[in-house]
């Protein structure tokens, strides 16, 4: 094969399509139709009780309270765990927007500790010294599908009396110490949006184990009402997040084949970690005996700075032009996003302005290897991992080309 890059014009690695996303066949196709002539769309039918109940023992929790999707599952985590206007809750710099909005549109404060550059996962050991006389829970991200450091958080969490809500969107079928995250803290939440490894197109749920917490996702979740109760009783606060029937059928539909999907995804990310780890320049997730299951959403290398010439944007997009879909992941901090100065001009659940809650302002953060790990990593995601562990030769010889050329000059971007 040539050396030259393909975004220079030379011949791409890869011409092959990788496979496409979301994957169904005729079972979606007869669930659906089976729930159009039930009658029964949503309040009522079994599907959303049966995808509960599955889910739930997947996870080894007790419970489960499907929703509309994983924003708002995280939400209703909050508040399920007693998480009130005003609270302050440690979560990761490194995650989606969801994380920290779903403690914003409680009205709590999120505050943010740096994550470690091997995992990208919240660094507990940075947790004790952000707790305050306000903090009342802590929310670890499985970013990625790997599980954050479960002993540690809650080592911190009982030290300080704390609420530990699992933001584990990423994370299904991931597990730490032999038992599934999302049931390891209060409550767990995961999302089924159409990017997922298992999705409804929408969709969330939550997971738990304590029956009172439970009680309270289920109120929130459908409109405050009582487990049981009269249809008109609102005892308590509640929107309603309800899951419908067609999408709990195809999310059972997919639950059916999603071990086995799992299976090749983490066989490919084994097989693909072993032969990336020997590409001087390129830094692998460190092992971790702890971790018993990955959710193999994405796989995520970073580039040694001190190797590798030219931004990784570049890189990714070489990469891109061999055929290998590659991503940069979050670009920016969270706490660099814009719609926190939205918030910060706005009530805290009827409180004092956030801006006036916030012990520490956004705008003075700076956590440095969630800092580098925005501008360095690079993310393999799960739909190349589908193709399974005899396809993942097209990303390492991709891999090997472009960084190859990154050793000794700037690799172009596509743009120049």
């Amino acid at each position: 094969m040539s050396d030259k890059l393909a975004i220079e014009g030379g011949k791409p690695v890869r011409t092959a399509a990788w496979p496409a996303w979301p994957q169904w066949d005729d079972s979606e196709k007869q669930a659906l139709i089976g729930v159009l002539e039930s009658g029964k769309w949503g309040i009522g039918g079994p599907r959303v009780d049966e995808l509960e109940a599955r889910y739930a023992a997947l996870h080894d929790a007790e419970h489960a309270v499907a929703c509309c999707n994983g924003t708002v599952a995280i939400q209703i985590a909050l508040v399920a765990a007693g998480i009130e206007p005003g609270d302050e809750v440690i979560t990761t710099p490194y995650t989606f927007m969801a994380t920290a909005l779903a403690a914003l549109s409680v009205g709590a404060v999120p505050v943010f500790v740096d994550v470690e550059p091997g995992t990208h996962n919240i660094d507990t050991a940075l947790i004790s010294e952000a707790v305050t006389d306000r903090t009342r829970a802590i929310l670890p991200v499985h970013i990625g599908g790997r599980p954050a450091d479960m002993d540690g958080v809650l080592e911190v969490a009982k030290q300080h009396d704390l609420r530990v809500v699992e933001d584990a969107a990423q994370a299904w079928l991931g597990s730490w110490r032999g038992k599934g995250v999302g049931a390891l803290g209060d409550a767990g939440t995961f999302s089924f949006q159409s990017s997922k490894n298992l999705t409804g197109g929408e969709g969330g749920i939550v997971v738990m184990n304590d029956d009172e917490v439970w009680k309270r996702a289920w109120s929130y979740h459908n409109c405050g009402r009582n487990i049981g109760g009269a249809w008109y009783d609102h005892e308590h606060p509640g929107l309603n997040y309800r899951l419908s029937e067609f999408q709990a059928a195809v999310l059972l539909a997919g639950l059916d084949r999603f071990p086995e999907q799992q299976a090749s995804r983490r066989a490919a990310m084994d097989t693909l970690s072993a032969a990336l780890a020997s590409i001087d320049g390129l830094l692998l997730p460190d092992n971790d005996d702890r971790i018993t299951g990955h959710g193999c959403h994405i796989l995520m290398v970073r580039l040694d700075e001190s190797k590798v010439q030219g931004d990784r944007m570049a890189i990714v997009e070489a990469l891109q032009a061999e055929g290998v879909p590659a991503g940069p992941g979050y670009t920016v901090p969270l706490y660099e996003q814009g719609f926190f100065d939205w918030y910060a001009e706005r009530p805290t659940g009827g409180g004092p302005l956030l801006k006036d809650a916030m012990q520490r302002p956004f705008d003075s953060y700076s956590l440095p290897v969630c800092e580098e790990l925005c501008r360095t990593t690079i993310w393999i995601k799960h739909d190349v991992l589908l193709a399974g562990p005899d396809e993942m030769g097209d990303v390492v010889t991709a891999f090997e080309k472009v960084i190859g050329v990154a050793h000794e000059r700037e690799v172009p971007r596509a743009s120049t």
